[in-house]
Order: structure tokens, then sequence, then C-alpha cells
């Protein structure tokens, strides 16, 4: 898996995703709980399959800054 999920997205993902957490709480709905696990899944490994399939890359340019946190 390639990075497509840039670190300014993977920060709103992943904040949007404890927002869709809370609401889901809140009102007592599970599956929307559920449903936000996902942006704070793809937010954490950097990769989203949507963003793979339409052909989006939020990563370009940041490539050189991945491989130093990398290595």
């Amino acid at each position: 898996m390639e990075c497509n999920v840039g670190m300014t997205e993977q920060k709103l993902r992943v904040l949007a995703g404890l927002a869709i957490i809370g609401m889901g709480a809140y009102y007592n709905i599970k599956g929307l709980s559920l449903l936000g696990a996902i942006p704070i899944v793809t937010g954490m490994l950097r990769y989203c399959p949507i963003n793979h399939a339409i052909g989006y890359n939020g990563c370009i340019g940041e490539q050189h800054r991945v491989k130093s946190a990398v290595l």
C-alpha cells in the first residue's frame, strides 16, 4: 500500500472520525460509531482505497518527509 493520504488530510480524517464516533455515542447509534472508525483507520494508515480508485494522491511532494520519518 502506497501512501495516498496527505498529512493535512490525515489529521482531518482522524478528527472527523472522532466526531462521528462521538455523535454515535451521544445519540446511542452503534452503526454510526462503527462508521467513524473508517476515517480513523484510513487516516492512520495513510492509505484510502477510494482515493486509489479515483486516482487521487495527497502524498505527492511529501515523499521525502515520509521516507525520512520512517528511516
